[in-house]
């Protein structure tokens, strides 16, 4: 993760130099390691910040890739907290992502399929959820996303380990560790093998 302090001060500086578009990057790579990293509080608070810039970068990677993003965690914290409003914000990016899907499917497909998994995860509609993993995964692994094969990877191992299916959740969380390593992203890799068992 980004060094808080460092990440503050970046902030701070960027702010008091009206430069916006730093602040929407640093917003968004902010909310993708506390998401990534399990701190669901930063990444909302890096959201809410970034939702509450004057001109956030819409229609860019990082303005769709933060509304994917605020979508996953929104579903994670309707989980976690049972509130109304959760599933409700994470409903509102599906269907902004269900509308990226259809105009650039090979990109935003497997994002949409994650979301629908992580909703019917969220219903208690196993059979759903499952298909929807799988099919993220799969798709991820085509359009060659690896990043996202292994986000959905990762969420699957969650979703089985909930369904006390070790063998799934062992298979999902061995291979979410293979791709963040292969990815590059080795502290990623450590911070699952150490919280998550597979």
């Amino acid at each position: 993760a980004i060094p808080v302090e460092n990440i503050e001060t970046f902030i701070t500086n960027a702010k008091s130099d009206d430069a916006e578009r730093l602040l929407c990057v640093a917003y968004y790579y902010q909310m993708l390691v506390a998401y990534i990293f399990d701190d669901l509080e930063l990444a909302i608070k890096m959201v809410e910040e970034y939702l509450d810039l004057e001109y956030p970068l819409e229609g860019l990677v990082v303005g769709t890739e933060v509304v994917f993003l605020y979508g996953l965690t929104s579903l994670v914290q309707a989980r976690k907290t049972k509130e109304d409003i959760w599933k409700t914000r994470g409903h509102e990016s599906m269907k902004k992502v269900k509308k990226l899907a259809k105009d650039y499917p090979s990109s935003y497909q497997h994002k949409l399929l994650l979301l629908e998994a992580e909703s019917a995860f969220n219903a208690g509609n196993k059979r759903k959820a499952s298909e929807k993993y799988e099919l993220a995964v799969t798709l991820s692994r085509n359009n060659e996303f690896i990043q996202d094969q292994a986000l959905s990877c990762e969420l699957a191992g969650k979703f089985y380990a909930k369904q006390r299916n070790e063998y799934k959740a062992s298979h999902y969380y061995g291979k979410a560790h293979e791709l963040y390593l292969e990815w590059g992203a080795k502290g990623k890799a450590d911070h699952l093998r150490e919280n998550y068992p597979y």
